[in-house]
């Protein structure tokens, strides 16, 4: 028997949080071209949105080998509001453009993005194609908590801003 992931709304969480993934990259590309002075951080960004690019495909490829079999409700936690919202946040980022901002500054934005409920819910949908699937597609990808680890050693060796680094440090 076979459940739908989509409700009747249309909104299909896997879908739709590989999309927010994808959002995520494309904003981490546009800090690495900022840097192209900095090889450290430019390096650093490209990186990082390489493993956003990377969660929004495995997302995709849970979708793929559970849709014949999902016989578990999606979690209630991951609604379409909160979709929405992370979508709207993150395009709103991506229009403000990002011309001359500092690493401060990109460093930031990267501490809201990994602060909110992104990786929370990337976990969950993993998830959903029972633990041995999880297992093995967190193999194919860098785990959220490799990723903020990243994230706070190179905040750490990039800014001396006491805020930005005790933001990283509660992370």
């Amino acid at each position: 028997m076979t459940t739908e992931i989509t409700s009747e709304t249309g909104f299909d969480p896997l879908v739709r949080f590989a999309e927010i993934e994808r959002l995520v990259g494309k904003l981490y590309f546009r800090f690495s071209h900022l840097f192209l002075h900095r090889p450290a951080l430019r390096d650093f960004w490209w990186q990082m949105a390489m493993e956003e690019e990377q969660h929004a495909c495995i997302l995709l490829a849970i979708r793929i080998v559970i849709e014949n079999y999902l016989e578990e409700a999606i979690d209630p936690s991951i609604r379409q509001d909160k979709a929405d919202q992370l979508k709207a946040r993150l395009l709103a980022y991506l229009r403000k453009g990002t011309p001359a901002i500092t690493a401060e500054e990109a460093f930031r934005i990267a501490l809201e993005i990994e602060s909110s409920e992104i990786d929370a819910i990337y976990s969950k949908l993993l998830q959903l194609g029972g633990p041995q699937m999880a297992k093995t597609m967190e193999q194919f990808g860098v785990p959220p908590s490799a990723q903020i680890a990243k994230l706070k050693t190179m905040l750490r060796q990039s800014s001396k801003d006491p805020e930005l680094l005790a933001w990283a440090e509660g992370l």
